[in-house]
């Protein structure tokens, strides 16, 4: 894949993409839960919902990205995605049973996973050399989130819930707008560079893959039930929609300075240690929710989001990119993707099945517990996470031609 060098405008043009793509996100995914959850549906319907469309976004997810890579049209693909994203979410006020929330989630995801792939692979495209860089970018996305988190509360306390989706249809529209501005990260792909399943199967045999993704998967599984049910833990605690709002803004305004300098300190401790040290981060922040003893509390817990969330996905997608050929980035990035959309499947099953049965704080306690053993696997399996210098990985962009 021949890739346009970035334009002086590229820089400032992913900054405003990433504020958009969070304040947008800021807004669905800290509200949409409680949004269900008004409408009348159970945890159990609410984790049918969760798990039906992380199954969706798991097939999705690879397809969308390996579609990048036939086709170079990644800026296209983005956009479409963006804007049919954002009209689907207008469909859901209009739902009345648990069957049409149901239907409308699962188109959703199909976008959404669009998303998710293609953003970050056409970002670290556009970077090239510079992506260790990509924290100062992303940051965009850590302003965009704080923006709406921090003051839509107060909004949807006085006109509901139900306007978020219109809200949400109206940055997404702008989004999608602005991501037809970026240049085109391919000049077309030849035949002969096109990816091929041969070529797919290199890479998942690459050293460290399995540990890498059996990492990932069980990273996401507990922290993708810690966050989605953690509105609903703190409105069980008496939290208003505002203080939910302040809880989810905390976490972002406390990733600023890991955004800031992940570039150095995965320069620093190396891309192993740095997911080592995330993983820790991930088990002290899912415990910590069972024992606060009011739900203000959670927004001092928060502040370990950036030595968890941030180096762990800053770190993962440097891996993912530095051992993925060119002509599978962005495929490499949906299998990613998918690992993160299978853990929330079973996140959900998990969640959505024990919540109401066993309550908050022991689900909280076993999602600890599952991040305990990622630190386990990871640790007795880091030394296969290894970086082939740029000579030996050339035959991996090869293999598609034999």
């Amino acid at each position: 894949m021949s890739l346009s060098k970035p334009s002086s405008s590229n820089p400032n043009i992913l900054f405003t993409l990433y504020f958009l793509m969070f304040a947008a996100g800021g807004i669905y995914f800290t509200y949409f839960l409680i949004f269900l959850r008004q409408s009348g549906l159970t945890s159990a319907q609410i984790g049918v919902i969760n798990m039906s469309g992380g199954v969706v976004a798991f097939f999705a997810s690879t397809l969308w990205g390996y579609l990048s890579d036939r086709t170079g049209k990644a800026r296209l693909l983005l956009a479409f995605a963006i804007a049919a994203n954002g009209a689907i979410a207008l469909l859901y006020p209009l739902a009345h049973a648990f069957p049409a929330f149901l239907a409308i989630a699962c188109v959703f995801a199909i976008f959404n996973a669009a998303i998710m792939t293609l953003m970050d692979s056409l970002a670290l495209n556009l970077l090239g050399e510079r992506r260790h860089e990509y924290g100062k970018y992303r940051l965009g996305g850590t302003f965009g989130y704080i923006s709406t988190t921090l003051t839509i509360g107060f909004l949807f306390e006085r006109i509901g819930l139900r306007w978020m989706f219109p809200i949400y249809f109206l940055i997404m529209l702008l989004y999608a707008l602005l991501a037809t501005r970026l240049p085109d990260s391919s000049t077309g792909a030849s035949r002969s560079s096109l990816p091929s399943l041969k070529a797919l199967g290199t890479l998942l045999r690459q050293p460290g893959w399995g540990v890498f993704l059996a990492t990932t998967f069980l990273i996401w599984l507990a922290s993708s039930g810690a966050i989605s049910f953690l509105g609903i833990k703190l409105k069980g605690m008496g939290a208003s929609d505002s203080l939910v709002g302040v809880v989810a803004s905390a976490a972002a305004i406390f990733e600023i300075p890991f955004m800031l300098y992940s570039g150095q300190i995965m320069r620093k401790l190396g891309i192993p240690r740095t997911l080592w040290f995330a993983i820790i981060g991930y088990i002290a922040r899912v415990f910590l929710y069972t024992v606060i003893p009011t739900p203000e509390w959670a927004i001092a817990v928060n502040g370990l989001n950036g030595v968890s969330y941030v180096l762990y996905w800053n770190a993962a997608l440097q891996f993912n990119n530095q051992n993925a050929p060119e002509n599978l980035k962005a495929t490499a990035q949906g299998i990613l993707v998918s690992t993160m959309n299978l853990a929330s499947v079973a996140s959900a099953l998990l969640t959505g099945g024990l919540y109401d049965a066993i309550g908050a704080d022991p689900v909280y306690s076993l999602l600890a517990g599952i991040c305990v053993l990622a630190l386990i696997l990871f640790t007795l399996g880091n030394r296969r996470l290894v970086f082939p210098p740029r000579t030996e990985a050339e035959p991996l962009a090869q293999a598609d031609r034999t």
